[in-house]
């Protein structure tokens, strides 16, 4: 991923979870499995992963947007960051709005036009989420997602796994 261009879109088609990038390779046998146990579950089966690195410089953001052309599920992990305090609420210090912070919103976040309708018992959301270091956040690749304006000193990354998945039984 470039780093010195204003639009974080610049990218080139490669594959961190190739074999060839032994910490991504230890990224995946770590995360698969939790990922498979906690959001996959027994009727279905990760298919696919496939992944990049976002390295971003001060003054670059995520725009709103939803991978669900590429994947079912995204993951995004953050090597970079704060530390997590062990002795405070994990959802205390990562569910809050803040510097460089990530968020997830449902289809129809920006408009009606942009995404998907709601259905009668859902409500409009959004939750923001601080990234520290080591923190994995998955969701339906569907939910828009974008991440506010970077304005550290030293670059700042985050790996992408896109999964794939099908369901056991049709």
């Amino acid at each position: 991923m470039k780093t010195d261009a204003g639009e974080i879109w610049g990218r080139h088609p490669h594959n961190i979870f190739d074999g060839s990038v032994p910490t991504a390779s230890q990224l995946a046998r770590m995360a698969l499995p939790v990922l498979q146990r906690d959001f996959v579950g027994p009727c279905g089966r990760i298919t696919h992963l496939q992944g990049r690195e976002v390295v971003r410089t001060a003054g670059l953001e995520i725009m709103p947007h939803s991978d669900e052309d590429e994947c079912h599920l995204q993951a995004v992990y953050f090597p970079n960051g704060p530390e997590l305090e062990p002795s405070k609420d994990l959802q205390e210090q990562v569910n809050r709005y803040g510097a460089n912070a990530f968020a997830i919103c449902n289809p129809d976040w920006r408009s009606s036009g942009f995404g998907k309708c709601l259905m009668p018992w859902e409500t409009h959301a959004k939750y923001w989420i601080q990234p520290h270091r080591g923190l994995l956040v998955a969701f339906d690749a569907r939910a828009v997602h974008f991440q506010k304006t970077y304005m550290g000193d030293a670059p700042f990354m985050q790996v992408l796994l896109n999964i794939k998945v099908e369901r056991h039984n049709g």
